[in-house]
């Protein structure tokens, strides 16, 4: 199970590659695929796309499967092929899913911090700067970011390091 094609897509290129859909941003990450691999997309039961998500998709060579997968084939950690509740099996190599994001501390919160509901979960509220809306409280990562991407966090926590240097020196 891997979330981000941009992370992970290189690794799986050329294979059968699966969306499981979570939430309805899911069809977006459907329509990214197809760039890595030929792609299905799995409602899942609860995400269908609407008539312009479905021609989207249709236009990428997205192939939409109703009937949700119910287990996961292969020896770990590789993936050979999904089950299906109609019983099919599918030959699925990658399976990606965007899940909802959570804070893994309170600390933000406990701080005053305000956030943002992002399309994946909760982030904190920052600046350009990093700096959250309590003063001299910089956040990163993907507690701070919409997208989790390790290179984003990795770059958003040098310049947040960066910030609250310059706001100690500076103050």
């Amino acid at each position: 199970m891997l979330h981000c094609p941009y992370c992970h897509g290189y690794e799986v290129a050329g294979s059968p590659l699966g969306v499981m859909a979570a939430h309805p941003l899911s069809v977006h990450q459907a329509m990214l695929l197809p760039d890595w691999g030929p792609t299905t997309y799995f409602t899942q039961g609860e995400f269908e796309p609407d008539a312009d998500q479905a021609a989207l998709l249709a236009r990428r060579g997205v192939r939409v499967e109703r009937s949700p997968i119910v287990e996961l084939m292969g020896a770990s950690p590789g993936l050979d092929a999904v089950k299906l509740a109609d019983g099919r099996r599918m030959a699925i190599h990658a399976l990606f899913v965007a899940s909802r994001t959570h804070m893994a501390s309170p600390l933000a919160m406990q701080l005053g911090c305000a956030f943002d509901d992002g399309p994946l979960g909760p982030v904190i509220r920052v600046d350009d700067l990093r700096q959250t809306t309590v003063p001299g409280v910089f956040a990163a990562g993907d507690a701070a970011i919409p997208m989790s991407n390790a290179t984003l966090a990795s770059a958003s926590g040098v310049m947040a390091g960066v910030c609250t240097h310059r706001s100690l020196v500076m103050e």
